[in-house]
């Protein structure tokens, strides 16, 4: 019974600490798929990690009448997930409008958004919160189990304690995405216009108007990967989030081979190391007399980069993959 427990223990906090690369890594495949390479995801987590905690920080209608400012614990989470997901879109639509409109360099449009929101979190941090380091604990999803009658199941109840509304989109997401891309005729669509857009348009698909879906929902998959970080693990935004998670994201869709099951996968395989970690500290501390606690929180850094350095050359991504389409050009 013991040795149950402890495996769900270890399920229970892979898919906790895996849910922001899942999403984020999802945002990355449909993006990716249909010809558009998006390594903005770190960025517009950071986006959606702090206007989640916004979002939730402005819903609450109580006011100090002392300071005259808002109880930041009496806010909406909801509104949170609803403000960040606006900005992932926006952002993805950034993207989206010089990559695909202009045309332009796709790795130095993410990079721009990444830099920027460096320090435009920055700057609303101090902006709204006095602060630049952390926001003030806000209403969140920290916690909270979605179905609560779940967690009654004997043993298997611990599992859904950790359950929250971010958990559970990372489960089926996955299994949504996989559906749409593979058994859906816009799916079809989407990767022939990674694979081979002047075809495509021939055959009259809209490349233009699938590239812009394909980032919007990438915007859309980040902002809700760096919402789950803020008020889903947390109940705040510190300024260091998402601490390269996108980028540990990116390395999850290569090492799933751009498909969203494949993506799910990877991205656990890289949660391991973290939870490996906390077990060992919790249930094992000896072992941290021989091994440093700070190689295990470089863990999923080092796959990433022994990863990215072994296996990139042997996979194929999207035959169109980072290209930019002009309709008319030619073949």
């Amino acid at each position: 019974m013991e040795f149950l427990k402890t495996i769900i223990s270890f399920i229970s906090s892979m898919l906790v600490f895996g849910t922001p690369i899942i999403l984020a890594g999802l945002g990355g495949v449909m993006c990716e798929n249909a010809g558009v390479v998006n390594i903005a995801l770190e960025g517009i987590m950071r986006f959606g990690g702090f206007f989640a905690v916004f979002g939730s920080y402005i819903s609450s209608r109580v006011i100090d009448p002392i300071t005259g400012t808002r109880n930041p614990l009496a806010g909406n989470p909801w509104i949170g997930i609803l403000f960040a997901i606006i900005v992932g879109v926006l952002a993805g639509l950034l993207h989206g409008y010089i990559s695909i409109s202009l045309r332009g360099n796709q790795i130095v449009s993410a990079v721009a958004i990444n830099v920027f929101s460096l320090g435009g979190m920055t700057f609303f941090l101090e902006r709204y919160f006095n602060t630049t380091g952390h926001s003030p604990s806000v209403a969140s999803f920290m916690g909270k189990p979605l179905f609560p009658a779940l967690t009654k199941i004997p043993i298997l109840g611990d599992l859904f304690k950790t359950m929250n509304i971010f958990v559970w989109l990372a489960v089926i997401l996955p299994f949504v995405v996989h559906f749409y891309l593979y058994h859906t005729h816009w799916g079809l669509r989407h990767r022939a216009v990674g694979e081979h857009p002047k075809a495509a348009d021939t055959l009259g698909v809209n490349v233009y108007g699938i590239r812009y879906f394909a980032v919007i929902m990438s915007g859309f998959f980040a902002a809700l990967a760096g919402a789950s970080m803020s008020i889903g693990q947390l109940d705040l935004f510190d300024n260091h989030m998402p601490a390269g998670l996108g980028f540990i994201a990116l390395a999850a869709m290569i090492f799933g081979k751009w498909k969203p099951l494949g993506t799910f996968f990877a991205a656990l395989f890289f949660t391991l190391a973290n939870v490996i970690q906390i077990y060992i500290q919790t249930e094992a501390p000896q072992i941290l007399k021989i091994i440093p606690r700070g190689f295990f929180l470089a863990l999923p850094y080092i796959l990433t980069i022994l990863i990215l350095a072994g296996f990139v050359g042997r996979v194929t991504p999207p035959a169109a993959d980072g290209i930019p389409y002009e309709k008319g050009e030619k073949l």
